[in-house]
């Protein structure tokens, strides 16, 4: 009667009524991750975060989906605490054991060891200001008895052997103006992780970046096909021009001409943009081999979640009719002009979850083989050794099969924490462009490119110009003088950087 009971409070407070959740996007890709989880309503885009209202169990279907996001947070509570003693006050009140593991003798059953509930705590404006104590004060809110709580070495502690951890638990708590809100993490940890081993390279580039740069291409569309319309009537009454490159926001229903495309990761690295394509190649759900917090909670439903992970057709929203990601993605060609690199990528592919599809290695060369079942080209990783600038159009022609155009998708070194002239490195890239762009015209192939590139030193006198070289080379790649073109500025490991998504 009491698990009944239990039960019914589950359903009516978390799963039967609409939550405020939170979605945590890389700077400056808000939009895009907005358009990928579109099925979620979202409401509010801006500072890194996309807020939207949904029920609990679409939530789990965007932490599963979501290729863009680094976390998914619910709403818990929210309330005014001008003091240690009201934090309390409001704190208590909150049934804790509606959203975090609380059956001690059930985990014991299964031989499962709790992972820590981590609070993290930040205070701007406000009397309560020590984020550590307001930590404190919620860790001995939370009771010991109903909700597992890690020791004060948690983090140095490690279960008996052959005793699995469970994702671990985070509540996030935000002080602004002496207003508390908490919102509980339903992934765990952070979601670029994909649930695979992976080495890197020097500076690797977060999955989730890489997704949705390559999302940021996917969505350019082509000039109109013959069947299309000389405007588009949208709902604000404005016409849209089919000359125009972008894809308006509310316009989902209309029919477009859609590109394929084979894309070359030429500086591939740890091969970050390769691995992230043929994931999209081969519709693979990112949440399908990965633990999430969410799978710990009371009110984690086992056949809900396996209904989600089973639908396997992954759309990608804000594409003409839906257009299915996968079948953009035609063929991926990696390369990189170090030997190390390209042996970190063989290693990342053969422990993806596209292992299955992925050729086998040649006893005699070490290199990989295609295998007579793998169908679909776009899920193999096939690395080469060989220097970006070495590559010519007629090249770049020949990999391009069928009607497909080609995608060119660059995370060239930064020159911030390596020991060489990165501005001159990006002249050579816009220089390279430039001259791939030109000569592709006589094969009727428009390239389209996708680059990082750090922000300019703006100290007088500086020398670290790498965008302004870039754009000088190139500059079809600026907004300001083609149309086509789009500036995302975001972050990474600390520096500020400019994306630049165009088709040249």
């Amino acid at each position: 009667m009491e698990n009944s009971a239990f039960e019914k409070r589950i359903k009516r407070q978390v799963i039967g009524k609409a939550r405020r959740f939170l979605a945590i996007a890389p700077l400056g890709f808000e939009q895009t991750l907005a358009c990928e989880i579109e099925f979620c309503n979202p409401l509010v885009v801006g500072d890194g975060k996309v807020e939207f209202t949904a029920k609990i169990t679409d939530a789990w279907k965007a932490v599963a989906y979501t290729r863009v996001a680094n976390r998914i947070l619910m709403h818990i509570a929210d309330f005014k605490a001008e003091n240690f003693r009201e934090l309390e006050k409001k704190a208590v009140e909150i049934p804790w054991e509606l959203y975090l593991p609380c059956h001690p003798e059930q985990d014991a059953a299964r031989h499962r060891v709790e992972g820590s509930i981590s609070i993290h705590v930040t205070c701007k404006h406000s009397r309560l200001y020590h984020s550590d104590a307001v930590a404190e004060r919620l860790q001995k809110v939370i009771k010991v008895g109903s909700v597992p709580l890690a020791p004060a070495d948690a983090a140095s502690a490690t279960p008996s052997a052959g005793t699995p951890r469970n994702a671990p638990q985070n509540l996030f708590v935000t002080l602004i103006d002496d207003r508390c809100t908490l919102w509980l993490d339903l992934a765990g940890e952070e979601l670029y992780k994909r649930g695979h081993e992976r080495f890197v390279n020097e500076a690797p580039l977060k999955e989730t970046i890489a997704a949705a740069m390559l999302f940021e291409i996917l969505r350019l569309r082509a000039a109109p096909s013959a069947q299309d319309d000389t405007s588009i009537k949208v709902q604000d009454d404005t016409k849209f021009a089919p000359s125009s490159t972008a894809i308006p926001p509310h316009i989902s229903h209309y029919t477009y001409h859609t590109p394929h495309y084979t894309l070359f990761d030429l500086m591939a690295g740890s091969g970050t943009f390769s691995l992230e394509a043929a994931y999209m190649a081969s519709g693979l759900i990112p949440g399908k081999c990965r633990d999430f917090a969410l799978k710990h909670q009371p009110a984690f439903k086992p056949a809900t979640w396996n209904h989600i992970i089973k639908q396997e057709c992954v759309i990608l929203s804000g594409t003409p009719n839906g257009v299915e990601s996968k079948n953009l993605i035609a063929n991926i060609i990696t390369s990189d002009i170090s030997e190390r690199a390209v042996e970190i990528i063989r290693h990342n592919a053969q422990n993806s979850p596209l292992a299955q599809s992925l050729p086998a290695k040649n006893s005699a060369t070490g290199a990989p083989s295609s295998p007579a079942t793998n169908t679909n080209p776009a899920t193999s990783i096939n690395p080469q050794i060989r220097d970006f600038f070495t590559y010519t159009a007629k090249e770049i022609a020949e990999a391009c099969p069928g009607d497909t155009q080609p995608a060119i998708l660059l995370n060239p070194p930064y020159g911030k924490r390596l020991d060489f002239d990165a501005p001159k490195l990006y002249t050579r890239i816009g220089k390279k462009l430039t001259e791939l762009t030109r000569d592709l015209v006589p094969f009727g192939l428009h390239l389209t490119v996708a680059i990082l590139a750090p922000k300019d030193d703006s100290h007088p006198g500086s020398k670290f110009t790498c965008t302004s070289n870039l754009l000088c080379e190139c500059p079809a790649l600026d907004p300001a003088k083609n149309a086509s073109a789009k500036l995302i500025e975001t972050s990474h490991g600390g520096l500020g950087l400019n994306t630049f998504i165009a088709r040249i």
